[in-house]
Order: structure tokens, then C-alpha cells, then sequence
């Protein structure tokens, strides 16, 4: 019989309708249908569009192949049924609307439009855009209609959680407490009835109906589908449906770098939909947005609280050096006075004299420190104030900085000072200016070792510009935006002295910013740096308070500014760094004279010293050779005092010379500071220590860093022994003398010895030191590894957590893009997709594994009643789709309550169940048996469980009976079968922590048997 031509191809439902028997139908024959419905079947048949007709007072359904997917399982019984019948579950919404279009001939459109459709079983939310539109009949008036249809349900549903997540991320920032992220969730997540009709948060730890349930999507990091929701939560909260929800799910929410979970969110899932994968994915975002922000808001609040204790500690900082600075002012003046008395006494004599003026100098340097930290503390706590006066702005800045004038000069440089014009008025405060250049020339000077300091004074504007420049070491580019922190140290190797205290330039910057102005550096390191100071002219800027009143256009300057108190202190500083005239082998003293000229050498002040600027032909001293290395003059000078009646005394202003005159003179013992310019202690004990000839040198530091930690440093870094400053005369005598005993009589007992070693050594010495190293290597290997193991399962542990989220959102928003746009992408393009749904799968396989196997080595588990047919029905529920899919069959007898840790058993059974659906040979459905029976031991003590899980997979070889059970193991190719390697690992470890046994059998094609033994009763409280 020959096809009409309206009925030619269209694909499926083209072919179904040309076998249907319209004949036993109110159509009649095929050859007797009207030229307007053979026209709009030919139309709709050959369309990409999903259309529908209804025809006659009935609307008997025609529909193409496009429209498969809406009827869903009514097809294809839905052909040639009526309308009314096909769709009487929202024949409400579309029949009055199909009733206008028949009676009234009037077409109607629908947007968007929600219907709850029964296509598959059950009540199904779905929203559709249809038109439906007459079609007259041949004799006149409406014989049927035509709908066209566009499905937008994953449209509507994806844009609407979609801004459930966005306004997620927008209201969980910035907050201040967990409890406003729960609060804000619950608010957010109500605003989304449809996905969100009833929801609850459920802290870790507290009590009520789901709590168990929520233990366990806490313990295995897994959302978990709750049946009967209503049962267990009571009446419940119903969102935009007419019913309420029956099936819930719990959300673990945890907290980034914890194991514990904070607590769980129960959601009451929308009616009209199932709990599918992509359904579940988007909860998951859900919780991962709290999560995140949870674990932002704990990084916040411990950076508010490490901020909090890093101000207290400031305050007491502060507190404590001006307390600190108030108590040292009293002793000092008690010093300083009787000091005074004995260089101004007449008759005091030459010896005295000079120790006073040792004592003086470095008195003086202490008041200067604590003067410093006083001031600083002050500023510090916003108490220091200045006095304003006008003054000759040049004439002040030259008298400060020409103090300096002899030093620069004696040590070789050139000091310039100069300046611009200055036409306005200039206020400072006398006492702080003098503290601002001092601190910067007195810089200047100790970081250039020749050249030239120059100071520059102008007026640029409505600013004085005041320039120190130096020629000097510079200052390396990365420490430039640091050199005005407080305690900020540049580690110089060229300065005149590492002394300070590093506070100077902190507190030039404070000082210079009370005058409203700044203070900036340039830098160049080998050429120089430029510190310029700029402040505002005039005295609108300065409280008027503080300004000191003087006579109409006089300025205060040189010869009537009030008396400088610091220019002392600074200056006497910068001449104790001057090389002095007994720095290199002496058997006595030399020292600056007090109250005379700073060069003077103590050999001046008592007249009976000759030639001590070079090495005495007299030969060691009894006591032997000490050399000793230090860069301040006067403790270099009284140390050699102590030490120079009984020792030959060298001495070297830094680690550099220190070095060469040990390689020169080879001392009996190095004496040598631990901070000192070009050379540091340490360098110069490291360079000692690995030279043939000196190594066997004893080495004593001196060191003002007192302290436990202090001294361990030294004697690690090599150092023989540690003496810390202030110490006594005897105590120093006493040191150094045991120091060259002990090492002579090592030289001499090592002399004896050396030929009995030699001949050990030949016959030994290979081996022995092979052994050691062996020894060594393997103690600190598996001191590693351990470390190392432990390391590793903290970090999988986090990074799985971490690891989760993004590998999720692959998966989402991958599923998304094939439903969205799966038959609209090219081949090459749905190729790529597989591979990335292929991959990412692996990928959150991989880490659900390293996961769990993490939580079972790091976390405490706590032992209760389990029952395992319980923990059976629950691995069903949760693998229901995969043994759906593979047809399989899980068999169980009636089994036993054990006790043991819930989270654990669970895992081992699900590990066990999924590794036997996964190797499931091709073709066969998988049958799964579990039996179990008890056991007695012999000693009639403890009584075990035995289970056998049996299935008739893939099996394995008896060979690799021991293997299968090794962390990452696998026996099959990546390709072939995806995992881990960690599940069948994971069960050895759940089992021995239970104190029983696991042990596997196989047959390659014939299937694998597990044979479980766990103990009936635990008599622990966790393991």
C-alpha cells in the first residue's frame, strides 16, 4: 500500500502513526482525513520543534519526535489518545485555555508556565513556553489545534538557583560571627521556596530529631537522602507547594583545616523533584559557600585577635621602656657626678684619670640611649609636645652638624655645609632639631668609611629642604620602605660599628612629622644615600599654643638659642669609632684621654709607653697569645688592660682583621665581639674553623645577647666558649686562661694518640665511616618519613576538602553545558566533554578516597551498638543507581549487632559492595551474597563474628592474594577500571583498628570471596 506523501518520513513517530489503526478511532481511515489536518501533520512531522495536534472534539494526540521528551513515559501509548486523558494531571491549567481555542477560535501563548507533569511516575515540576493555535476544518468553523512547545524548565530552575548562589556569595562576607553566616543562610536559602520549602541548621554537638543522621554525613564528609522527613521533623514549612516535603537531605558543613564538622544543614527537598545528581551538586555548592565563608571568618577573627595581641604587646613595649627609662635616669646621674669629680680633681691621678675617662665616655653613651628610648616611648604614646621658636633656620642646622667636623676629619673626609635662600620665617623646636641632624650626620658618618658628608639648607616653596648627603655604603633598594621602622636594622658589613639601638631614624621620622613635615631617602648602594627633610615655613601649621614668643623679627640662632643638651654625646659616640692609636699588638693600654683631645693614647696621659702601635720581638708571654676582636675602642682598650699582664694581647677592629691577624700571628686563643662591621663573629668564627691551620684554634665570643638561646647559638655556630657583657675581670682571666689549658692539652694528648689513630684509622676508617654514614642516614630517613607521613596525612586530609569544591563545580556546570546545549554541539566539542566528565569523575573518586583514608588515620572514633543490616539497607539506598544500572543483585542473610565506630563499618561494607559492582565482568549482572556466622575462640573469652562476602565479578589471580590489600595497589589498568587504590586498603585498616581480620580469595572470571572476623563486643570507648 503507498505511503501518502503527508506521512512521509519523520523519523519514529512518522512511522508509528502510519501503522497506527485510526480506522478503531472516532478519525476513521487515513484516506478520509481532512486536507487541513493531513497538512498540519506534514508540517509538524518535518519539524525540529517539539509540536502536538489535537483533532476534533476529542483532540486525539499527534505529536513528533521532538516531542518525545515531554511526554516522557507516556510514550508512545499517548498517541491517539484524547488530550484530557494524556494530560489530566494539569488538565486545570490547559484545559480552559484549549477550551477557548475550540470554541472561541481564539489562539493563546503561555510563557514559562509552571505545570506539574506526571511523564515518569511521578509529579514532576516543569515549566514549558506553548502556543496553542486553531486550525480550521475543511467545512468551516474550528476542527483541532496545533501546539508548538519550548521546554524551559532547566532555564527557569538553573537561573533560580544560580541567584540562590550569587546572593550566597554576596551576604556571607564581611561578617562578624558564625552565627550571622547560619542566620544569613537560613535567610537567603527562605528566599528560594521552591528549592528551599523547609530548611533548618543543626549545630555539631546539640541535641534533636536528624542528629544521628547528621553524624554521619559528618563522619564521611557525604551529603545524606533522609526518607520520611515529615516522621521524623514533624509538621513542616511547605514553600510555594501544596504539599510538604517527604525526602530531606543533610548537608555536612565544616570548616576549612578542621576534621570535625561545625554542624549540618537540613533541607526539606522540593516534592516535585528527584534527588539526581545535579540535584545534590547544587546543595553542595550550597554548603560549600559556608563552608567558605565559615572559614574565612575564622581566618578573620584570628587575624582581629593576632592584631589585638600584637597592640597589647606594643603598649607594654612602650610602657616598658619609658618606665624602664625613668629608672635608668637616677643611677645614671649617680654615676655621671662622682665621675666629673675625679676627671676635674687636680690631684686625681694620671691611671685614675684615664679609667674615669672611660667610664665617662660610655656613661655619656648610656644616657643617650636611654634619653633615646625615653623620647621614643613618649612619641610612641602621643605625650611629646614641642616649643615652636623662630630661628636662622641654616645657622642652626651648621652649628649642629659642624660638631661633627673633627671627627669627619680625623677619620680622613671632607664635611661641606651650605645653602639656597630661606626668605620666610622658620619654626622648630630647638631640642628635637638638634636630635633630627645629629641622628642623620652621626648616620651619615658611621656608614662612609672616606669621601665626603654633605649638608645642604633651602627654601623650595612653601618648604625648607634641609639634605644630608653621604658617600657611603648606600642602602640595598629592598630595605629602602623599611629604614624608618622602629628596631628595623640594616645588617651593614661596612659601617664604622654595628652598635644602635634601631630606633634612630624611627624616631627622626616621628620628629620630623611633629613639625608637619616628612623626611624621604634616595640610595645607592657602593655610591651613597640622600636623606631630605622638608618642612613647612611659617607657623600657621603648628599649634599656637606651643609657639615660644620672641621679640618682633628676631630669630633665635646661633648665639642665642637656648643651650644644646645631645651634641655631646653624639659626638664623643662618633669618636669612639675611629681607629685608635693601639689597634694592633700592644702590652698595654691606650685610650682616648678624658676631657682632652679624644687621640690622645693612654701611653700620652702616663708617659711610659713606647712603640705599642707594632708587634713587641720580646716573644709570648707565659700565658701565651690571646688576639682579640672588637669595634668599640674602649672595651677593646679594657679588655687588653685585664688581660695584658698575663697574656700577649693582639688586637683587630673587625671579623675581617681579626681573620688575617689570626692567619698572621696563629694566637693561642681568638677573643672575639659577635657584632662588628665588614665581618660579623659568626663569619669570622666559620672562616677560622675552615682554615687548615687556624681551625684547631679555641674561640671564646664576647656578647652583650644574653640568654639560654643566646649562648646555644654561639657553642653551635663552633665557639669554645661564651662570655656575656657586663663580666668581670677575674671571670674573664679565669676563661681564657682554661680555655688555652684545655687546648694545649688536647695538642699534646692528640700528639700521643696520633700514631695509634693513624694505624686504626687505615685499618677502620673506610668502613667505620661508611657505617656512620649508614647509621646516620637511615635514623634521620625514618625520622623524615615519619614526619613526612604525618605531614602527608594532614595535608590530604585538607586538600581533599579543598580539592572537593572546584572538582564539583567541573561536574555541575559540565552536566549543565550537555543538557543545555548537548545536541547542539559539534562531535569534536561532545568528545572533549566526555573526556572531562571522564576525568573529573576520576578526580572526586580519587579524593572521596584519599579523604576517607585521611579521616580513618587522623581522627578518634567512638564504639556504639551497630546493627549491619542496618548499615546494608543504607549502602542500597545510597548505590541504588549504580546497581540499577548494572542489573545487580545484593543477597544478604539476617546479620548480627556488633559494636564498633558506625562511620568505619559503614565504609568497609560500602568499599567492599562498590568494588565488587566495579569489577563486575562484562554482560553479567553482578550477584552480591553476604552470609555471616559466629565464631567461638578457644579460650571461650571473646566471640567473633565471621562474614563472607561472595560475588561472581572479574576475581583476581590467587597470586595476588597479599597485594590487593597495599595502599594505591591496583591489578588492573587506569583505563580499563578507574579508583584509587585506596578502598580495599582502607578496609585492612578499618578492620585492624577493630582488632579483627580480613582476608581475600579469587578465581580470574569466576568471581572474588572477602572473609571478614570482627569482634561481637569492643570492650573500649573508641579507637
Amino acid at each position: 500500500m503507498a505511503i501518502p506523501e503527508f506521512l512521509s518520513g519523520g523519523g519514529e513517530m512518522g512511522q508509528r502513526i502510519r501503522d497506527f489503526d485510526w480506522a478503531a478511532t472516532a478519525l476513521g481511515p487515513v484516506d478520509t482525513w481532512p486536507q487541513s489536518l493531513r497538512t498540519c501533520i506534514r508540517i509538524m512531522l518535518a519539524s525540529r520543534q517539539p509540536i502536538w495536534i489535537g483533532w476534533g472534539k476529542q483532540l486525539i494526540k499527534f505529536y513528533n519526535d521532538p516531542y518525545k521528551a515531554i511526554v516522557g513515559g507516556k510514550h508512545p501509548w499517548a498517541l491517539g489518545q484524547p488530550a484530557s486523558v494524556v494530560w489530566k494531571e494539569i488538565w486545570t491549567e490547559i484545559g480552559p485555555m484549549l477550551q477557548a481555542v475550540m470554541e472561541k477560535d481564539e489562539g493563546t501563548y503561555s510563557e514559562s508556565q509552571l505545570l506539574i507533569m506526571e511523564r515518569n511516575g511521578y509529579p514532576e515540576e516543569t515549566y514549558y513556553t506553548f502556543s496553542y493555535t486553531p486550525i480550521p476544518g475543511d467545512d468551516g468553523g474550528t476542527a483541532g489545534m496545533i501546539c508548538a512547545n519550548s521546554d524551559d524548565t532547566e532555564k527557569i530552575i538553573g537561573e533560580r538557583q544560580l541567584r540562590t548562589l550569587m546572593q550566597l556569595g554576596k551576604r556571607l562576607t564581611d561578617l562578624q560571627s558564625s552565627q550571622d553566616v547560619i542566620n544569613l543562610t537560613l535567610h537567603t536559602l527562605k528566599d528560594n521556596p521552591h528549592d528551599f520549602p523547609f530548611v533548618r541548621f543543626r549545630m555539631a554537638g546539640e541535641e534533636g530529631p536528624l542528629m544521628d543522621e547528621c553524624g554521619l554525613a559528618a563522619g564521611s564528609g557525604k551529603p545524606q537522602i533522609v526518607d520520611d522527613l515529615g516522621g521524623k521533623m514533624g509538621e513542616m514549612t511547605k514553600g510555594v507547594w501544596e504539599i510538604a516535603p517527604h525526602k530531606g537531605i543533610i548537608l555536612p558543613v565544616f570548616q576549612s583545616g578542621k576534621l570535625e564538622a561545625y554542624g549540618c544543614l537540613v533541607v526539606g527537598l522540593n516534592p516535585y523533584r528527584l534527588p539526581d545528581e545535579k540535584y545534590k551538586g547544587f546543595f553542595s555548592l550550597v554548603a560549600d559557600q559556608i563552608t567558605n565563608s565559615l572559614s574565612d571568618l575564622y581566618a578573620l577573627d584570628a587575624e582581629r585577635k593576632k592584631a589585638a595581641a600584637l597592640r597589647e604587646i606594643d603598649r607594654a613595649k612602650t610602657t616598658f621602656f619609658s618606665n624602664i627609662s625613668h629608672e635608668f635616669r637616677t643611677p645614671l646621674t649617680l654615676l655621671l657626678g662622682p665621675i666629673e669629680d675625679v676627671l676635674n680633681d687636680p690631684e686625681s691621678k694620671d691611671i685614675n684619670r684615664y679609667r674615669m675617662g672611660v667610664a665617662y665616655r660610655n656613661v655619656l653613651r648610656m644616657q643617650k640611649l636611654v634619653n633615646t628610648l625615653l623620647d621614643f616611648s613618649r612619641i610612641e604614646a602621643g605625650r611629646m609636645e614641642g616649643q615652636y621658636s623662630r630661628v636662622d633656620i641654616f645657622a642652626l642646622t651648621k652649628d649642629l652638624a659642624s660638631s661633627f667636623r673633627s671627627a669627619i676629619e680625623r677619620a680622613g673626609m671632607q664635611l661641606t655645609i651650605t645653602s639656597g635662600t630661606v626668605t620666610d620665617e622658620v619654626y622648630v623646636d630647638v631640642d628635637q632639631w638638634e636630635r633630627i641632624i645629629l641622628n642623620l650626620v652621626s648616620n651619615a658618618f658611621k656608614y662612609s668609611q672616606q669621601g665626603s658628608i654633605a649638608v645642604h639648607v633651602e627654601q623650595a616653596g612653601a618648604e625648607v629642604l634641609v639634605r644630608v648627603s653621604d658617600t657611603g655604603v648606600g642602602i640595598p633598594e629592598d630595605q629602602l620602605d623599611m629604614i624608618f621602622d622602629r628596631f628595623h636594622r640594616i645588617e651593614s658589613v661596612q659601617g664604622r660599628s654595628q652598635e644602635g639601638t634601631g630606633i634612630g631614624l624611627a624616631m627622626v621620622k616621628e620628629l620630623v612629622r611633629l613639625h608637619q613635615g616628612t623626611i624621604n631617602v634616595t640610595s645607592t648602594p657602593g655610591v651613597g644615600s640622600v636623606f631630605t627633610i622638608a618642612i613647612p615655613v611659617g607657623k600657621d601649621h603648628l599649634p599656637e599654643d606651643k609657639i615660644v614668643a620672641l621679640p618682633e623679627g628676631q630669630a633665635m640662632d646661633a648665639g642665642s638659642r637656648l643651650t644644646l643638651k645631645h651634641t655631646e654625646s653624639f659626638v664623643t659616640e662618633a669618636l669612639k669609632w675611629l681607629p685608635g692609636t693601639s689597634e694592633d699588638v700592644a702590652a698595654g693600654d691606650a685610650a682616648a684621654t678624658p676631657g682632652g683631645d679624644n687621640g690622645a693614647s693612654h701611653a700620652d696621659a702616663l708617659g711610659a709607653r713606647e712603640d705599642i702601635g707594632a708587634p713587641k720581638n720580646t716573644g709570648p708571654r707565659a700565658g701565651g697569645t690571646v688576639l682579640l676582636a672588637d669595634d668599640n675602642a674602649d672595651m677593646r682598650e679594657y679588655v687588653q688592660r685585664v688581660l695584658s699582664a698575663q697574656f700577649r694581647v693582639i688586637t683587630a677592629t673587625n671579623g675581617e682583621d681579626a681573620y688575617l691577624k689570626v692567619l698572621q700571628y696563629q694566637p693561642d686563643l681568638l677573643l672575639s665581639d659577635i657584632m662588628m662591621p665588614v665581618m660579623d663573629g659568626f663569619g669570622l668564627l666559620e672562616k677560622v674553623r675552615s682554615h687548615p691551620v687556624a681551625r684547631h684554634t679555641p674561640v671564646i665570643f664576647l656578647s652583650a645577647r644574653a640568654g639560654e638561646e643566646a649562648k646555644i647559638e654561639g657553642l653551635d655556630a663552633g665557639a669554645d666558649d661564651y662570655l656575656v657583657k657586663p663580666f668581670s675581670a677575674k671571670e674573664l682571666l679565669a676563661r681564657v686562661d682554661a680555655n688555652i689549658r684545655i687546648a694545649r692539652s688536647r695538642t699534646e694528648h692528640a700528639a700521643r694518640l696520633e700514631e695509634e689513630v693513624r694505624v686504626r684509622t687505615r685499618e677502620l676508617g673506610e668502613v667505620n665511616a661508611e657505617l656512620r654514614d649508614l647509621n646516620v642516614t637511615l635514623k634521620d630517613l625514618n625520622i623524615s618519613l615519619q614526619k613526612s607521613n604525618e605531614d602527608l596525612q594532614q595535608f590530604a586530609h585538607v586538600a581533599s576538602h579543598d580539592l572537593k569544591e572546584p572538582v564539583r563545580k567541573i561536574r555541575t556546570f559540565s552536566s549543565r553545558l550537555r543538557e543545555e546545549y548537548g545536541d547542539a554541539l559539534p562531535g569534536q566539542a561532545r568528545v572533549f566533554l566526555n573526556k572531562i566528565e571522564q576525568a573529573t569523575s576520576r578526580m572526586y573518586e580519587m579524593i572521596e578516597g584519599v579523604l576517607a583514608y585521611s579521616i580513618l588515620n587522623g581522627s578518634e572514633q567512638t564504639i556504639e551498638p551497630i546493627d549491619l543490616n542496618v548499615v546494608l539497607a543504607n549502602i542500597e539506598i545510597d548505590l541504588e543507581v549504580t546497581i540499577g544500572e548494572k542489573k545487580a543483585s545484593l543477597v544478604r542473610d539476617q546479620l548480627p549487632r556488633i559494636d564498633g565506630a558506625s562511620v568505619l563499618i559503614y565504609q568497609l561494607f560500602y568499599n567492599l559492595i562498590n568494588n565488587s559492582l566495579k569489577f563486575a565482568r562484562t554482560g553479567v549482572p553482578p550477584v552480591i551474597a553476604v552470609v555471616a556466622k559466629l565464631l567461638q575462640r578457644e579460650d571461650n573469652v571473646e566471640a567473633m563474628v565471621e562474614i563472607t562476602l561472595t560475588d561472581n565479578g572479574i576475581g583476581f589471580e590467587q597470586e595476588h592474594t597479599d597485594r590487593i590489600f597495599d595502599t594505591f595497589a591496583r591489578l588492573h589498568a587506569k583505563d580499563k577500571y578507574e579508583g584509587t587504590g585506596l578502598g580495599l586498603a582502607l578496609c585492612r585498616k578499618i578492620v585492624d583498628r577493630h582488632q579483627g581480620s580480613i582476608s581475600a580469595s579469587g578465581e580470574k572470571n569466576k568471581g572474588a570471596v572477602f572473609v571478614i572476623r570482627l569482634p561481637l563486643v569492643q570492650h573500649r570507648k573508641s579507637l
